[in-house]
């Protein structure tokens, strides 16, 4: 059996006349953790699969997206840098009882700040991000990288901790609870006072230096594992503006501990203490917690794929198995969680014990009203009733089905007959990060690095006409995102295309923030936005037009099951149309078709077959960012594994472009090459949707 990740070792020899013999390492009891307390606010029986390792966890995948989740080291670092935190007092033991030995060495010392200072209760065990002792005063400090402001509360109207911080404020109470007791069991004749404090981004603050996130860079270890290093400048930030803030949770974390808190019955089904007594009994004794089949199930990570080694256990599928009957052909059903704009609902369905979208009906869903298109509740019924081959169901869709593609053409004509040519598609890359980048922003603001911009004429030539991409490292760039789509834009009155309303929201983001400017052109810029987005009763005369509602109002193939992310329409509309199908299994892009980044020496063929004779989805044949290192297999090897990966995506692009804030090896034309081709196929997707369109007008 796997052991599972919280495992605590004890280290012994054995002696034979007095010479060690044998070194030994056996195994101790295994401990609740604060990562086994979040899995089991998540769900109690997950704890079972998470403490195992012969289970699959789709958590543990290591990838180019988690440096993402990396941000939360980097505010971890400049937290160590306020509390003035040195090596030495950086507990980097990994077991834990030698961490809780090193941390009960440095408590010796009257006053003294520690990081991820170790202690154990019972059978709960934690780290604590940043300790501060002073006499038998102690701050314990969690650190996050969430956003906050003064202004915020912790409790709703109800007395409840507010959803959107709970799981944060019941980490730093468990912490607490854990502390004080286990102070208490070491020191019997002291009074230590431990007051809790949550460190958050604090979004009323401003950086007043640039380069504040490129100060704690992400590499790799001899094991490729993510850490963080610090430059030379990184030192000068415990001088400079403080943008993330110790807030007091002191208080509403003695009310969590007390079971004062109204939500805690709902959440855990229990109060506070009973519930981590019985967590970590059933998680240190490996038994399965008795809870409930429910929405939450269907997000479970403890399942297996096609990829996943044959060896893994699939703790997804043994719970519905057990507790709602399930057999192995159940899994292949359409499931109610795959049903489009249904989350809320999905509770109640199972509830009903509706689990398969053939359990659904027209009851289920409040009669939709007349509107252009399908209405939301039209849109789910057409899903089921193609995923179930219901017949009475699907009977009004019916005329505007073909080949089991739903497209309403005549209501297409009269959407696209309002469009005004040349047509422009625009697709925007932006971050907000924990840290600034730039001098002059608040934690999490907005930075638009990118775009991609295609154009098609009445005639129906496409071309990619431009292009944006920031490579300046520590400049701001959303002003001159800004001039150059105004640019871009400026020379016809065209209709402007968007896919869902990203683009609209940084927009008037940058809007928010040319007006707070001192740039010379800022009324010019900001006009120019007015006349492309909306705002509360605000409409400008060329306000973009969203694809993204087109496509749901007006198309819909099976494949795109639950979702109408471009990502899964653009194979949808590949293998619906036999134009496109015909047209781009040909090397016309970058030859017949002008790119920016493609040319006649290097054209791109986005038609390619599975073994099925599907088309694939064009994202998965984007290049490799090792492809445009210009170096040899051997030559590869010296860099990161990450660079074997493509930029398909938005959160690969959020990472990319964060290397490029702070790389100087050869990988960062590479990044650039990949953020290139990648945003470039987004706004060739809605060419693509538009051409389909077009062909069946």
């Amino acid at each position: 059996m796997g052991l599972g990740k919280d495992v605590a070792y004890e280290y012994a020899q054995i002696y034979d006349d007095s010479n060690v013999i044998m070194n030994v390492t056996f195994m101790k009891q295994k401990l609740f953790t604060k990562s086994a307390f979040k899995v089991a606010l998540t769900c109690p029986r997950q704890l079972y699969y998470y403490g195992d390792e012969s289970y699959a966890n789709q958590n543990n995948d290591d990838s180019f997206l988690m440096a993402l989740a990396e941000g939360g080291f980097q505010v971890g670092e400049l937290a160590k840098i306020y509390y003035d935190v040195d090596d030495a007092n950086d507990i980097k033991e990994k077991d834990y009882q030698s961490s809780i030995n090193v941390t009960n060495e440095r408590l010796k010392q009257s006053d003294v700040n520690i990081a991820e200072a170790a202690f154990r209760y019972k059978d709960c065990f934690v780290r604590v991000d940043i300790l501060k002792k002073t006499g038998t005063d102690i701050e314990l400090v969690e650190v996050k990288a969430k956003s906050w402001t003064e202004e915020d509360s912790f409790l709703n109207k109800k007395g409840e901790v507010a959803s959107g911080i709970r799981e944060y404020l019941y980490d730093v109470a468990f912490q607490k609870w854990v502390v004080v007791n286990a102070l208490k069991d070491l020191y019997p004749n002291k009074k230590f006072k431990v007051k809790a404090f949550l460190m958050m981004a604090d979004k009323g603050k401003v950086a007043d230096v640039d380069g504040m996130n490129q100060c704690f860079r992400i590499v790799k270890d001899k094991n490729n594992r993510s850490k963080i290093e610090r430059t030379a400048d990184a030192e000068n930030l415990r001088n400079a503006a403080h943008v993330l803030t110790p807030f007091d949770v002191d208080e509403i974390c003695d009310m969590i501990i007390k079971g004062e808190t109204g939500e805690q019955d709902k959440v855990m089904g229990n109060t506070f203490v009973p519930f981590i007594n019985a967590m970590s009994q059933h998680y240190c004794n490996r038994t399965k917690a008795e809870t409930e089949i429910g929405s939450k199930c269907f997000s479970c990570p403890f399942y297996t794929t096609d990829v996943t080694p044959s060896e893994l256990k699939d703790g997804y599928k043994e719970c519905w198995k057990e507790m709602a009957g399930f057999s192995n052909t159940d899994f292949s059903k359409p499931l109610v969680k795959d049903l489009w704009g249904a989350y809320i609902k999905r509770n109640k369905f199972i509830v009903e014990e509706k689990y398969f979208l053939e359990d659904l009906s027209e009851d289920d869903f409040k009669q939709s009203e007349e509107s252009e298109g399908l209405h939301h509740v039209e849109r789910k019924l057409l899903q089921i009733a193609l995923a179930t081959n219901n017949d009475n169901m699907m009977r009004p869709f019916k005329p505007n089905l073909k080949d089991g593609t739903y497209i309403d053409v005549e209501g297409l004509r009269k959407e696209m007959s309002e469009w005004v040519y040349p047509l422009h598609m625009i697709d925007f890359e932006t971050t907000s990060v924990a840290l600034p980048f730039y001098k002059g922003l608040h934690p999490y603001e907005q930075v638009a690095f990118q775009f991609s911009h295609h154009i098609i004429e009445k005639n129906g030539t496409i071309r990619h006409i431009g292009q944006y991409l920031n490579t300046k490292k520590g400049f701001f760039p959303n002003f001159e995102f800004i001039r150059e789509l105004k640019r871009q834009l400026e020379n016809d009155n065209g209709s402007v295309f968007r896919y869902s309303n990203h683009e609209n929201t940084i927009l008037r983001c940058i809007y928010e923030q040319l007006d707070k400017s001192e740039e010379c052109d800022k009324k010019a810029l900001m006009d120019f936005i007015d006349t492309i987005t909306h705002k509360d009763e605000h409409v400008g005369e060329r306000d973009m037009i969203d694809l993204w509602d087109v496509v749901k109002k007006y198309y819909y193939h099976p494949s795109m099951k639950g979702s109408n992310s471009i990502k899964v329409v653009l194979p949808a509309v590949l293998n619906s149309s036999r134009l496109l199908k015909e047209k781009y299994s040909r090397p016309v892009y970058g030859t017949e078709i002008i790119s920016q980044n493609y040319d006649s020496a290097n054209p791109k063929i986005w038609i390619s077959y599975d073994e099925d004779g599907n088309v694939e989805n064009p994202y998965k044949h984007l290049e490799k960012i090792s492809e445009f290192l210009d170096v040899d297999e051997d030559e590869i090897k010296r860099y990161e594994s990450t660079l074997d990966e493509s930029v398909c995506n938005g959160g690969a692009a959020l990472a990319a472009y964060s290397k490029l804030q702070f790389s100087d090896d050869v990988a960062t034309k590479a990044l650039e090459e990949a953020l290139l081709r990648y945003c470039e196929l987004d706004t060739l997707a809605m060419v693509f949707i538009w051409e389909y369109f077009n062909e069946m007008i």
